[in-house]
């Protein structure tokens, strides 16, 4: 029986001393010694997947390799359990207690419960089992000699998990430190069984190692029948435009310095397999080295002009995508923007994303273009949801791509006002500043403006001055109409009274009966 003892994964902080350019192989680190998880990950070959097609017979699974009575589930079974397993008739588990570490999930039924070979039979396989004896493919299928092998695990997660690497399946995300033992765990059986591992595949694992710290594991221990590494020659290429010597081979593409290409003997390189390319709405050229048919081992380079000139001025192509081209979409745009390695900046159409091979975008939910329907200023926001920006030069628009502008009336935080005393109507907003015409504020909906200014103080009429008194008589005949006599009335009513005695019946009428 084997010790199922679960080897965590424990977060410690260590001190690397390492030299630029290794100049010799290290010795594999020993059995049971504390490594990083990143360390450990890059002794692993990255190679393409490979191999004649897969049949699960290869592998002999579920055998009594002990001959202790009990096969390889059983023994996982009786191993794993949290409580003693109930087994009769020899190694028949009935009951026990097993806890599914990819979804943490507890089960009493054995029935409940699958084993999972966390490396799966089909991805060994690929991975470089299918050069390996049947003794060795064997003795994989039913390695209980690390606990991190064999695992039991929830029947429907199995499913799920199935013969995926990390890049096609990981842990639920609710069980970060789940997904952190989970590669760590991935990394040290390929290790321990001398498996490849794909770029996408590494690139998954570091991807969940950058968010778990400083990620450490024990070093398994290695099988006496531990496959070897397959022997992989070596080509040596040059790359035109900047005269670098490549050292290729089935797991490796490697630049060699000038000492390294002396000590392989200064064989002499072939033209390395270039392609020219660039967009056809950029004048940046970029070359890409293919080794293959994985986009992992190609190599890509921004050239200069001096270097395009020593590759002898190739014309290049148009291509759909270039490594280094970045895709994004500003907000409240449905426009999809590239920029590539020399920073020009354009306008996707449809027939052009799709020739990138639909490549995913980022989006810039709170920053974008944008305009007033009712003026052609153009503004880019630095804060889309404030209405917090600056307007933009020609210049400046076209180096963006010619972005189409977001349409709008209104933004938030926008102003309308007015002076107190003055009928003129003024805007202030991120695209302009300036009085509006009347036919402007009708567009913009007729808001009512915030008024700014000193309100005028309230004028108080005069107090009127009182009339000298007369000093001479007049009779209702002096007059040549009543209205001319109430106008006398009124004069001097107020400071004098009835001075001429017009109003005979004092009703306030002056030679009213005179004139009627």
């Amino acid at each position: 029986m084997r010790n199922r003892v679960r080897i965590a994964a424990i977060s410690v902080a260590l001190v690397i001393i390492g030299s630029a350019t290794p100049t010799v192989a290290l010795a594999a680190p020993p059995a049971g010694q504390q490594v990083l998880v990143s360390d450990l990950l890059n002794e692993l070959r990255v190679e393409v997947t490979s191999g004649p097609a897969y049949n699960r017979d290869f592998f002999f699974e579920g055998q009594d390799l002990d001959a202790n009575g009990c096969r390889t589930r059983q023994e996982v079974l009786i191993e794993e359990s949290q409580v003693p397993a109930v087994v009769v008739e020899g190694c028949d588990v009935v009951s026990g207690q097993w806890l599914s570490t990819y979804d943490n999930v507890l089960h009493v039924d054995p029935a409940a419960v699958e084993m999972d070979h966390l490396v799966a039979l089909k991805e060994a396989w690929v991975s470089g089992a299918w050069t390996w004896t049947d003794a060795q493919r064997t003795a994989f299928s039913n390695d209980t000699g690390d606990a991190r092998s064999l695992n039991m695990v929830t029947a429907s997660v199995n499913t799920a998990k199935s013969d995926k690497d990390p890049a096609g399946w990981l842990p639920t995300t609710s069980l970060p430190a789940a997904r952190c033992t989970y590669v760590s765990d991935w990394v040290a059986v390929k290790w321990r069984w001398n498996l490849s591992i794909d770029q996408a595949e590494k690139s998954a694992v570091q991807n969940v190692l950058a968010g778990c710290g400083p990620q450490t594991t024990i070093v398994p221990t290695i099988p006496d029948d531990r496959p070897a590494t397959p022997a992989s020659p070596t080509d040596y290429y040059i790359t035109k435009y900047d005269g670098t010597i490549w050292a290729v081979t089935g797991a490796t593409i490697t630049a060699l310095t000038f000492a390294q290409w002396q000590a392989a003997g200064t064989p002499t390189p072939r033209p390395a397999p270039t392609s020219y390319v660039k967009y056809a709405w950029s004048p940046t050229i970029s070359a890409v080295t293919i080794f293959g048919t994985d986009k992992s081992r190609w190599i890509w380079k921004h050239v200069s002009a001096a270097e395009w000139k020593k590759a002898g001025n190739p014309k290049p192509r148009n291509a759909g995508w270039i490594e280094g081209s970045t895709y994004y979409q500003w907000a409240g745009s449905s426009q999809i923007f590239v920029q590539d390695v020399g920073r020009t900046k354009h306008a996707l159409t449809g027939a052009e994303w799709a020739a990138s091979g639909n490549q995913p975008f980022e989006k810039r939910p709170n920053q974008g273009f944008v305009k007033l329907s009712w003026n052609s200023s153009i503004a880019f926001l630095t804060d889309y949801a404030q209405g917090l920006g600056t307007p933009i030069t020609a210049a400046r628009w076209k180096a963006e791509g010619n972005p189409t502008p977001v349409v709008r009336t209104r933004f938030p935080n926008d102003q309308v006002w007015q002076n107190y005393g003055s009928s003129t109507i003024y805007y202030s907003g991120p695209t302009v500043s300036k009085a509006l015409t009347a036919a402007e504020y009708r567009a913009m909906g007729s808001p009512r403006p915030e008024m700014r200014g000193t309100p005028p103080k309230p004028t108080t009429p005069p107090k009127p001055t009182a009339p000298p008194r007369p000093n001479f008589d007049k009779n209702c005949p002096d007059y040549p109409s009543q209205a001319a006599a109430q106008a006398d009335f009124n004069k001097y009513y107020p400071w004098y009274g009835d001075v001429f005695r017009l109003d005979g019946n004092n009703d306030g009428r002056a030679c009213e009966s005179y004139f009627e």
